[in-house]
């Protein structure tokens, strides 16, 4: 009801979500002190619809912390539902969309991934269908993701300064994702078509083409902490003595390249998921594009229009919120901040 109200601008529908809202958060809150309901699949998912609420009706910054405090909450129930949630493919279903969630809020604050979601992290991939999850992919993307969001915070917090010492830990890091990378390969889980005549549908004239509903989010993860990775990289690589010039000069190159062939294959792949349910998993990547200094005017620009175009056809206003604050002038491309090495 609220997405509907965004889309039509229909100021007597938010009215009525909001009421639902408050009646739905009454009774996850009962839920919540029940010793049966707690660890219930129900119950998780009335928090994942919560936060999905607070994401369509994000207004501004203010709103945020409505929005992280049912994903700290989340973090809590899934220490207390245990392995046992992991025994049904809902429970992991729940358990990947909450792990997601949580790691975006980390980035955007700033903080070390949870102990609590380490934990769990742990005990799914030990579980008999957490095993199979992992023998069906090559390496565990979440676990990389929690150590570049922990690299992230550990800088912030200056709990690690040395630059060859972070230096280090990156290049093992991204040695990690293209390990991940090469050996996904032999799956095919997308190929890029070249799009004949170009229109402005398509970023650079092409498109990619999965070959499942969950390919675009997991390359799109991928992509987005490899963007991470390699702007840690050129953050310290001048600092760091361990390495001659030539050689710091050909890992700036490197990373430069990499973080803009990431953000462009991360545009790509947005045009089969807009005005679809899936385009939402999208919000976050195009968040970290549209952020990207390095990346050119135009394509933080393009990854801007499509947030906003997300909050118009899904209704999703934190899409929005997260453009203007990425980008303010993204509607003007020629005002927009962009570093170019190769120049």
């Amino acid at each position: 009801m609220a997405a509907i109200s965004n889309v039509h601008n229909a100021p007597d529908v938010i009215i009525q979500a909001k009421e639902r809202y408050c009646q739905a958060l009454n009774a996850t809150n009962l839920a919540l002190r029940d010793p049966t309901l707690v660890a219930a699949d129900s119950t998780l998912m009335a928090i994942l619809l919560l936060g999905l609420f607070e994401t369509v009706t994000f207004e501004n910054w203010r709103d945020y912390q409505t929005w992280a405090t049912h994903i700290e909450g989340a973090t809590a129930l899934l220490q207390v539902r245990g392995q046992e949630q992991f025994s049904r493919e809902l429970g992991i279903q729940l358990y990947m969309q909450f792990r997601n969630q949580i790691l975006q809020a980390c980035i955007q604050r700033g903080a070390r991934v949870p102990a609590a979601l380490v934990e769990v992290t742990t005990e799914f991939e030990s579980s008999r269908l957490g095993m199979r999850y992992v023998n069906n992919r090559p390496g565990s993307l979440a676990l990389i993701g929690f150590r570049i969001v922990n690299l992230r915070a550990d800088i912030k917090s200056q709990r690690i300064t040395d630059p060859d010492a972070i230096c280090q830990i990156i290049l093992d890091i991204k040695s990690d994702l293209q390990a991940w990378a090469a050996l996904q390969t032999h799956r095919a889980y997308y190929v890029t078509e070249v799009i004949e005549p170009r229109t402005g549908t398509y970023f650079n004239g092409k498109r990619h083409v999965y070959t499942s509903v969950w390919g675009a989010q997991v390359w799109n993860n991928w992509r987005s902490l490899g963007i991470l990775a390699n702007e840690i990289l050129l953050n310290y690589v001048d600092q760091q003595n361990a390495y001659n010039e030539s050689l710091k000069e050909a890992m700036r190159f490197e990373a430069f390249s990499a973080i803009r062939n990431l953000s462009t294959d991360i545009c790509i792949s947005t045009t089969d998921l807009s005005g679809s349910p899936r385009a939402s998993t999208m919000i976050w990547p195009l968040y970290i594009v549209s952020q990207e200094e390095m990346n050119s005017a135009a394509v933080r620009s393009w990854a801007a229009d499509h947030l906003h175009g997300i909050k118009v056809s899904l209704g999703i206003k934190q899409a929005a919120v997260l453009a203007d604050a990425a980008c303010p002038n993204w509607r003007e491309p020629g005002l927009m901040s962009s570093i170019d090495i190769g120049s």
